[in-house]
């Protein structure tokens, strides 16, 4: 048995008949040809993918900057308002003036915090929470220990998001105990 037969190239009975051999591979050319074809649709699919890579980067940077100006859109009445109070009280130099119209903007600007879900910390009075809380000092009090005492700055929160935590004093408990304990 020849390796021709072995590889199913001759058919039995035709061993010597060279011309009866199974068919050739398709040509070099046309195998070139599609490789060429295929490196193109790639070439083609790759740019067309850089090309969506590139424009979704644009997207967001614009859907980014259309949210930023939203929300400065949100506190440009305060802006105004504030404006308007200082240029009155310039005008007049009345104070009380003044206090209501730096009232009415606080009020307004409530508002639009409420409006993008933004609400304060609950701090004074209550148990010390290092996740909503920040301790700047301790000191002996007649409030149990891990009681807050008072409120530095205010914190905030948007949903379950803590923005700013409240920088808060915090009490140790009485001084009597303080010094028993070892």
């Amino acid at each position: 048995m020849t390796i021709d037969e072995m590889r199913g190239n001759v058919e039995p009975g035709n061993e010597g008949d060279a011309s009866r051999t199974a068919p050739h591979p398709e040509p070099v050319a046309d195998r070139d040809a599609e490789v060429k074809s295929l490196i193109d649709r790639l070439q083609r699919l790759q740019a067309e993918f850089e090309n969506y890579r590139k424009r979704m980067v644009r997207d967001v940077a614009t859907q980014v900057e259309r949210a930023a100006d939203q929300e400065i859109l949100g506190f440009l009445p305060l802006h105004d308002l504030l404006d308007r109070a200082l240029s009155t009280y310039a005008a007049d130099a009345d104070a009380a003036l003044l206090a209501a119209g730096v009232e009415q903007i606080r009020g307004l600007f409530d508002h639009v915090l409420e409006k993008k879900g933004v609400s304060r910390i609950a701090a004074a009075g209550k148990r010390f929470d290092p996740s909503r809380h920040e301790a700047i000092a301790s000191m002996a009090s007649e409030q149990e220990s891990g009681i807050i005492l008072e409120e530095l700055s205010p914190g905030y929160t948007r949903g379950d998001r803590i923005l700013q935590p409240s920088r808060v004093t915090v009490s140790r408990g009485p001084e009597s105990a303080a010094k028993e304990a070892p």
